[in-house]
């Protein structure tokens, strides 16, 4: 094999793990629910996702940004790396979902299911978190800078890594809970 050879075949196997799958967002767009789907680095910028179940999906660096995703279903997705900025998520169901190295600035999560899921270095800056599960998730090193977090059960999590600075903790429950003081 030459190296021009090498270099195609390598270049094709990079573009085929960046890519998602094409059916899966034509379904997407149609209206129909993704569960197990591939849309790995989607662009679903702005999309009505209301109600979608899109549970078991990988959606690793996929836009989500300023999508409406209010009641959706994403238990058990991979979301490391999306953009979820500004995004609407309502009442939606994160439970064991993966969000490490997420974008959810400005984000709104209000009744939303969080139960499991996995937050690692989430950039949650300016979020409205509220009424929110949080019972066995695992929050390390996130950035809650500015975000108001509300009616939330915070009971025994570690936030000692996480940024809190001018953070609005209202009416939410801190037992046991390990924070910077």
């Amino acid at each position: 094999m030459n190296l021009y050879t090498f270099f195609c075949i390598t270049f094709l196997l990079v573009l085929n793990l960046q890519a998602y799958n094409k059916k899966d967002l034509q379904s997407l767009k149609n209206g129909n629910d993704c569960i197990g789907c591939d849309l790995k680095n989607a662009d679903l910028h702005g999309m009505y996702l209301a109600g979608f179940n899109l549970s078991k999906s990988n959606l690793s660096g996929a836009n989500l940004s300023q999508a409406d995703l209010m009641y959706s279903n994403f238990s058990d997705t991979n979301l490391s790396r999306a953009n979820l900025t500004q995004a609407n998520a309502r009442g939606a169901n994160f439970q064991g979902a993966n969000l490490t190295k997420a974008d959810a600035k400005n984000m709104v999560l209000k009744k939303t299911n969080l139960k499991n899921a996995k937050l690692i270095n989430v950039d949650f800056e300016g979020a409205r978190l509220w009424h929110l599960d949080l019972k066995k998730t695992i929050i390390k090193n996130c950035n809650f800078k500015n975000a108001a977090i509300g009616a939330s059960e915070l009971d025994g999590l570690d936030l000692r890594n996480s940024n809190l600075q001018n953070t609005i903790l209202w009416k939410s429950s801190l037992k046991g809970t390990k924070y910077k003081k």
